[in-house]
């Protein structure tokens, strides 16, 4: 007999494809039944590019998914790590990319995320002055509508200021870290994510501590091949998830060319 949580991530592995037969699941996993263990583990996914010449960019960092409509990622500036460009792009009124590129070669990541109503996922908009159709004059006047910090917030930034002060010979070799922030709207208690992620020469890697404690890290995933360039990693839990969309580009003859998904090899 089936287990009730079998049951629901069969349901869920269904409801995860809503582009219907055309994009094909390779993979899923339950983030939650690995938290019980009592060992240490590490929950890698990694979707890998074909093989390529050109120089492909490196970069690492952390991202963090909050329950109410925001991705925050935090880059980190490493030794010999700084030969690419990165842009925080719009490209349409629900998607944010992250384009990191060298000379040669492009690695994109669309993030979006999506709300189950009445049995559909339906995708979340950006703030309207972030989106393509944005008036100029309203994006002139955008202001961060974040509220105030808490007496208790503002003395937890003024620890941190002093901890990263007095780091000293800790961060020989970090040159310094990037923050950005990718909000959504109507979001109503989504899960609560962090984790790693690491681009290279082959590809991009999430990595996720599972049984951290309280409400992290417990999730389903599940990876879902959009066409030849492209694949997708849905992170999903109740009535909210959020999809990473990767693919890669190379430099040939003055124009950007895809460059296609490596295979999956048993």
């Amino acid at each position: 007999m089936l287990r009730a949580p079998h049951v629901i991530a069969a349901f869920l592995m269904i409801a995860l494809s809503p582009a219907g037969l055309a994009q094909k699941s390779s993979g899923h996993m339950d983030l939650e039944d690995m938290s019980g263990v009592r060992a240490p583990r590490l929950a890698v996914f990694r979707v890998a590019i074909s093989k390529t010449d050109a120089i492909c960019p490196r970069q690492i960092g952390t991202f963090q998914i909050r329950p109410y409509g925001s991705v925050t990622d935090i880059v980190a500036f490493l030794p010999g790590g700084r030969d690419w460009k990165m842009e925080q792009l719009v490209i349409d009124d629900f998607t944010h990319r992250r384009q990191v590129e060298t000379d040669s070669c492009r690695i994109d990541i669309d993030i979006s995320e999506q709300q189950q109503r009445d049995g559909e996922w339906v995708p979340l908009l950006l703030p309207a002055a972030d989106r393509p159709n944005a008036a100029s004059d309203d994006r002139a006047d955008k202001i961060d509508d974040s509220p105030p910090l808490l007496p208790a917030e503002r003395e937890a930034y003024d620890r941190d200021s002093r901890a990263r002060a007095h780091a000293g010979s800790l961060r020989q070799g970090v040159t310094g870290t990037l923050r950005n922030v990718m909000r959504f709207e109507g979001m109503q208690g989504c899960f609560e994510a962090v984790g790693t992620y690491q681009i290279d020469q082959g590809g991009v890697t999430l990595l996720f501590t599972p049984g951290l404690g309280g409400e992290f890290n417990r999730f389903f995933i599940e990876r879902v091949e959009v066409d030849a360039d492209h694949s997708t990693l849905y992170l999903s839990r109740g009535s909210c998830r959020v999809a990473f969309t990767i693919g890669a580009s190379i430099l040939r003859e003055g124009s950007w060319v895809p460059l296609p998904i490596a295979p999956f090899n048993k």
